[in-house]
């Protein structure tokens, strides 16, 4: 299962989930409701599996596609070594490359990944649960105080349908109290640790043949951090003390840069000494980028709001509106871009469905 595969599928299970809550009938039965929330944990002990499964073989396809990455860099800068290949086309390990130091980063990077994606399934998990128990428990309340006027069925559907899109497969909460969802989070998870497999590989290659020195690379648009990192070159192992020896990329979340061998032979004590002289007064907090570069990256990312806000939306559609709102995401997006009728009927329909339960506490 490649990384893409394994995101989508992420997003699959949370779809699943989200539609098994909204076609549960009748939670009103300890029974129902019990039976849902078991569904929902066993559902994400299968996911949990998969992960299990794929991300070992697809972190070490990253490592090594990786170091044949920084193999192909290393004889484009004229390094004469082995053109060997880490990988053969069945995706095996070449011998030459099963050495302890490539072994053990990839065993590493694996941990750390399995770490996070497993704690948050986990946390997933608890909050599901809670998110039904919680609503549950409010609109039983609400029945025995006589606040529920009409079928308490449909309230009660209506209150755990919100409670869960709200809440309920929230996976990690953020130092500023934002709540990530699964999906969003574990795709910021396997995109992040497949970039880090892949630039620990490229450099793993590089010092195995001796170079010590790297230069990150630079592209547009990007954010302003990886604007000052861009271009800079670092010392992998700490031995020459002009450069410093980190941080490399990735730098933040589905960070996009990499590194290529710097190979001091080929450059001149100028060029050495210009790269050298950018550390001066360097300050990664100062945004270097010119007017239209910041224009750029903004458009980028307003672009991937945007795409954002409308998958929690579709998602909050489906828990509440059920079989009424379109069955995929680009089914929603399309609708809603265009502002068609059937839109601003489900519109009014969601809101008037919320505005129900608001009223009803």
């Amino acid at each position: 299962m490649s990384p893409d595969k394994l995101i989508d599928y992420f997003s699959f299970v949370v779809q699943d989930i989200l539609s098994q809550v909204s076609s549960t009938e009748d939670l009103q039965s300890d029974a129902n409701a019990l039976d849902l929330i078991n569904t929902i944990l066993k559902t994400l002990d299968r996911l949990k599996a998969t992960v299990a499964d794929a991300i070992p073989e697809q972190i070490l396809k990253e490592y090594f596609g990786g170091v044949d990455q920084g193999t192909k860099l290393l004889i484009d800068a004229g390094v004469e070594l082995k053109k060997a290949s880490a990988l053969t086309k069945d995706g095996k390990v070449r011998k030459e490359f099963q050495s302890q130091m490539h072994l053990e980063a990839v065993q590493n990077i694996v941990e750390d990944t399995m770490m996070d994606l497993n704690a948050a399934i986990r946390t997933a998990q608890k909050n599901a649960k809670a998110s039904i128990d919680g609503a549950l428990a409010a609109v039983k309340k609400d029945i025995t105080n006589g606040l529920i006027v009409g079928d308490p069925r449909k309230v009660i559907q209506a209150r755990v349908a919100k409670s869960f899109a709200d809440n309920g497969l929230t996976s990690f909460i953020t130092s500023d109290n934002k709540r990530l969802p699964l999906d969003f989070y574990s795709q910021t998870v396997v995109r992040t640790k497949m970039r880090t497999a892949s630039t620990t590989g490229a450099v793993n290659r590089y010092l195995e043949n001796g170079v010590t020195l790297v230069k990150v690379d630079e592209h547009q648009p990007t954010c302003h951090v990886c604007a000052g990192y861009g271009g800079m070159v670092f010392c992998i192992d700490g031995s020459d003390k002009r450069f410093p020896d980190g941080p490399l990329p990735p730098y933040h979340p589905n960070c996009r840069h990499t590194v290529a061998p710097y190979v001091l032979e080929f450059h001149s004590d100028d060029e050495i000494s210009t790269e050298q002289a950018k550390w001066k007064g360097f300050n990664v907090d100062k945004d270097t980028r010119s007017a239209s570069q910041r224009k750029a990256y903004e458009k980028e990312q307003e672009i991937r709001r945007i795409a954002n806000q409308e998958k929690k939306q579709f998602a909050r559609w489906q828990m509440v509106l059920g079989p009424d709102c379109p069955k995929t995401i680009g089914g929603f997006r399309r609708m809603k871009r265009q502002n068609t009728v059937r839109f601003q009927e489900l519109q009014s329909e969601y809101r008037g469905i919320i505005q129900g339960i608001s009223r009803k506490g």
